[in-house]
């Protein structure tokens, strides 16, 4: 059986009360395509630990179908959690001892380094976003940019691979204008457990919910503004925020200056399958996802997105009835309100979302993706 040594630079598992936690859609993507790759492939995911820890932990997901090796440490860095000097030693320490038949770079970073290792091994790219996306907006900081000109040097590298897989058809573009094979490229997607995200009709009146990093391009400051202006009509309003990140701090004290404590709950990292099940709307102020895992979770469970309008949420939607796509934070209002004043409405447009998932994005056809991926290179 040929071994695959998963690389994961952002974002590693917290482990409570015996169960994985993921801090980062990435991880859970890697995760759950390389189950489906069991049956022909023996597959290790090397990712950091979280912040504050350093001790090599072992996890085997899913009763040991896929290992799980957690390497020294990491910090939050502005847009996400990054590895420090340790886990890039003990990771390359491990795949050396390993010698895997095939190792994957799951992000930008991840499939920059894995092209420098030497010849012998397959090398594979997964690449999820490019801030290169951005700059066709009016708007972005200089960190964006700086991002945007080291991605323009990575994806010189990225020839050295012997395929890439991709999350959604825009990356894909790119890629390939920057001299890429196409025919050693492969839309991998991403997916759902449509058996543990269960739809349910019956949700809480008046609650909302969102899922992802407290980072500052996931805009979830918006939401709080978002929930300011709804609780003027609907007193009752509960937004449920679920993750952490460098803006925590500053979300929650503009919940206290709003006086939306009652209004807003923000839970850190949890499992959400049970908020899930009773929320009856998801919102998303993002200005880049490579996809949103969160959001076809929450469209398995019943819950509408009411969601940014951007690349990667178009693409999940495929011009479909399943939600709505907003421009600014007046619109998100408008449609939030409509949908929690009209039920009949709201669980019209939450079964079609559930359709759409059951038929375009499982983790079964990701697996499938992924095999093609692997027969290419």
């Amino acid at each position: 059986m040929k071994k695959i040594i998963i690389v994961h630079l952002t974002g590693g598992p917290l482990i409570r009360k015996g169960e994985i936690t993921f801090t980062e859609g990435g991880l859970v993507h890697a995760l759950s395509a390389s189950v489906h790759l069991i049956d022909k492939y023996d597959v290790t995911i090397l990712c950091l630990n979280p912040p504050g820890q350093k001790v090599m932990r072992e996890i085997d997901y899913r009763d040991g179908e896929v290992k799980i090796v957690c390497l020294g440490s990491s910090r939050w860095v502005k847009l996400a959690q990054y590895g420090d000097l340790t886990f890039f030693r003990e990771a390359y320490k491990y795949i050396k001892k390993s010698n895997p038949d095939i190792l994957i770079g799951n992000n930008l970073l991840a499939s920059f380094l894995v092209s420098f290792f030497p010849k012998g091994i397959k090398k594979i790219g997964i690449i999820h976003h490019l801030y290169l996306s951005l700059f066709g907006e009016k708007k972005f900081k200089p960190l964006i940019w700086l991002i945007g000109q080291w991605e323009k040097l990575a994806l010189i590298f990225l020839k050295k691979l012997d395929g890439i897989g991709v999350i959604n058809p825009l990356v894909r573009e790119i890629i390939i204008k920057k001299g890429y094979p196409e025919e050693k490229i492969v839309i991998v997607g991403n997916g759902v457990d449509t058996l543990s995200y269960s739809f349910t009709e019956k949700k809480n009146p008046n609650s909302l919910i969102f899922i992802g990093r407290l980072a500052e391009l996931k805009g979830v400051e918006n939401l709080i503004d978002v929930v300011y202006e709804i609780k003027k009509t609907i007193p009752q309003v509960m937004l449920h925020i679920l993750g952490d990140g460098p803006r925590y701090f500053e979300i929650k004290k503009k919940i206290k200056e709003l006086e939306l404590e009652n209004n807003v709950i923000m839970h850190g990292f949890l499992i959400p399958l049970d908020l899930l099940r009773t929320s009856a709307i998801y919102l998303s102020a993002s200005q880049l996802e490579g996809f949103g895992i969160p959001l076809i979770e929450a469209m398995a469970s019943g819950c509408v997105p009411v969601v940014s309008d951007i690349y990667a949420h178009q693409f999940i939607f495929q011009d479909r009835p399943v939600g709505y796509l907003i421009k600014n934070n007046k619109e998100m209002v408008e449609k939030t309100i409509e949908l929690l004043k009209n039920e009949s409405k709201r669980l019209l447009i939450a079964k079609e979302g559930r359709i759409l998932v059951e038929e375009k994005w499982s983790w079964e056809k990701v697996g499938q993706n992924y095999k093609k991926l692997l027969q290419i290179c």
